[in-house]
């Protein structure tokens, strides 16, 4: 199935973020930060959720190095909408709001774009299991993928979202933004 599109926000520098973004919080992938430290940052801008990282990558043939940068965009409301979606996951089999056991994931609209959750068998890793949070609306974008008509997937794995805290982030970021802090 075929979205429309909303172009991709110009990438920010999460270490120097624009005065109009404001930091609510970070979260390292520790699956993924066996060279650097993989450190993701979440701001709120105009009501959106703005996921942003910079790292730092060699270069190979005495090229210099060079920073990337990922970043993805949701709206605020679908914090809370992604929080409970992962969550119905969890549900038993026969519970009416559960996720059917042959699907591998769930879209809804939110402030009028297309999210999802899809369940990955290496989205953590290598052979580690996760989660995405999808904007079918927004263009993966990247500074080291190759530009592409793919959805905008940020993944994380199991340890990452569960054991070091980046559900509890999410359900934080839910709660603030319902509590009218943003």
């Amino acid at each position: 199935m075929s979205y429309p599109k909303v172009s991709p926000w110009p990438f920010i520098d999460p270490e120097a973020p624009p005065a109009n973004y404001l930091a609510i919080g970070s979260s390292v992938d520790k699956a993924r930060s066996k060279t650097s430290q993989k450190v993701w940052h979440f701001f709120i801008s105009q009501d959106y959720l703005v996921i942003s990282d910079k790292e730092w990558l060699n270069a190979r043939n005495n090229r210099p190095g060079y920073y990337a940068h990922s970043q993805y965009e949701y709206p605020i409301a679908g914090a809370r909408w992604f929080v409970d979606t992962v969550e119905r996951f969890f549900l038993p089999p026969d519970h009416p709001n559960a996720v059917p056991r042959d699907k591998f994931n769930m879209r809804g609209e939110v402030d009028g774009e297309t999210l999802g959750v899809t369940r990955g068998a290496w989205f953590g890793g290598q052979y580690i299991p996760g989660y995405s949070f999808d904007n079918l609306n927004r263009i993966e974008h990247s500074t080291v993928l190759p530009a592409g008509a793919t959805c905008q997937m940020f993944k994380m794995g199991d340890p990452w979202l569960f054991e070091d805290g980046l559900f509890d982030l999410f359900k934080e970021i839910a709660a603030r933004h319902e509590s009218g802090e943003f």
